[in-house]
């Protein structure tokens, strides 16, 4: 039966699998900062010409963490509790998608990483946030 207590149980898990999201966005900046060292600044476009397996592993993690805050979502409506924090939510991984997305094909232009990075941790803030005001 489908209930508060187990929306709250499945907001954990999305707080932990995007928490997985951020450590492996930090392995993908390491590695970008060798690529720096190797080929300086000018040469951006080349810093992501021969990624690492956490790069791909990263950016096809977002679609998951989407589908499952998507899901969230679902569930959400159908207990027919408050949508504004998940909404809210959605939109934010959205953005982050778009904002790491720009980063790959426009070869890192300017406050993207600050800016992705930001959201990524405004999106696991707010996660938290509606597990607490999710009534029991």
């Amino acid at each position: 039966m489908l209930n508060i207590k187990l929306l709250k149980r499945l907001v954990i898990i999305s707080m932990f699998i995007m928490l997985i999201q951020i450590l492996l966005g930090l392995k993908v900046r390491e590695f970008i900062d060798l690529k720096i060292d190797l080929y300086g600044f000018e040469n951006k476009n080349m810093w992501l010409s021969n990624p690492e397996i956490n790069f791909f592993i990263h950016r096809s993690f977002s679609i998951f963490i989407f589908i499952s805050n998507a899901f969230l979502f679902y569930l959400a409506r159908k207990i027919k509790t408050n949508l504004t924090w998940i909404k809210f939510i959605l939109i934010l991984i959205i953005i982050e998608i778009i904002a790491g997305a720009s980063m790959y094909y426009f070869a890192f232009p300017i406050l993207s990483q600050p800016i992705h990075l930001l959201i990524a941790i405004i999106i696991f803030g707010l996660q938290f946030y509606w597990y607490l005001i999710l009534d029991d």
